[in-house]
């Protein structure tokens, strides 16, 4: 029986650990979105979060991310990773840079990018005609719906 027991032990300890630290893998072109449904196809307009008791949320759009935070207060303290549009990387998501641009198409047409460097966030925002803001703000104030592409 102690054998037993010490097994189940060891066989628990060898669980994978929640990397809270790390966005939750995203298989792109398998994971669907957790808000709309689309397929995960595009690195650069990703975002994803992990909630304080281990739930992973995947999205193919910035929009998608801010609507599903909106519609679930419960989320409020859920780490949260935007993908940098220019660079394979993720952010955390309060560090970000983020430009608006009805010139941007992003998989649900919200327009909203995310960039690590203010610089070039700034250059981009600059050369499409966008704005640019941080995530507290975009969070206050989810887009209403997609922009309208000229």
């Amino acid at each position: 029986m102690k054998r037993v027991l010490l097994l189940l032990l060891l066989l628990g300890a060898c669980r994978p650990a929640l990397e809270p630290d790390r966005p939750p893998v995203i298989r792109f072109g398998h994971d669907a979105c957790d808000y709309c449904r689309m397929l995960i196809g595009e690195p650069r307009y990703a975002a994803a979060l992990r909630t304080a008791d281990g739930q992973e949320r995947r999205f193919d759009d910035i929009g998608c991310l801010l609507h599903y935070l909106h519609e679930h207060p419960e989320a409020a303290d859920a780490r949260i990773w935007v993908h940098d549009y220019l660079q394979e990387r993720w952010l955390r998501a309060p560090h970000a840079f983020f430009v608006r641009s009805d010139r941007l198409v992003t998989p649900m047409g919200y327009g909203i990018v995310a960039l690590g460097d203010s610089l070039a966030a700034d250059s981009l925002a600059h050369t499409l005609g966008g704005t640019l803001t941080r995530f507290d703000t975009l969070r206050a104030n989810p887009p209403l719906e997609p922009v309208r592409l000229r």
